[in-house]
């Protein structure tokens, strides 16, 4: 495109653009994140406890959040300062470090 003469240097931008991030998660956030590390941890943790109070097949009509998950989510909020509920579940969407990605809006 040119006006008056001069031309601009801009980068496309496609909206029929299949990804706008990496399909893969591992490739989101770099080695030695602090994600990362919490993960590695809860892994190593006994969640026998958490996983005791649920039935095989949970309660009511839908499946519950898995208790790995939740305790990363909320050590990893808590590391980063945020003990909010609500400003939980708005990194959940915002921040792809948050590793509660299919949380219920309740939850």
């Amino acid at each position: 495109m040119t006006l008056l003469g001069m031309s601009y240097n801009f980068l496309e931008c496609d909206r029929e653009q299949v990804f706008l991030m990496p399909p893969d998660p591992r490739d989101w956030l770099p080695e030695g994140h602090l994600a990362w590390c919490v993960l590695a941890s809860v892994e190593e943790m006994d969640l026998a406890a958490f996983y005791g109070s649920y039935r095989r097949m949970g309660v009511g009509p839908r499946a519950r959040v898995e208790p790995g998950m939740m305790v990363s989510l909320l050590l990893y909020s808590y590391a980063r300062g945020e003990r909010s509920s609500r400003g939980i579940e708005r990194k959940c969407v915002e921040d792809v470090a948050y590793p509660g990605d299919r949380l219920p809006a309740e939850a």
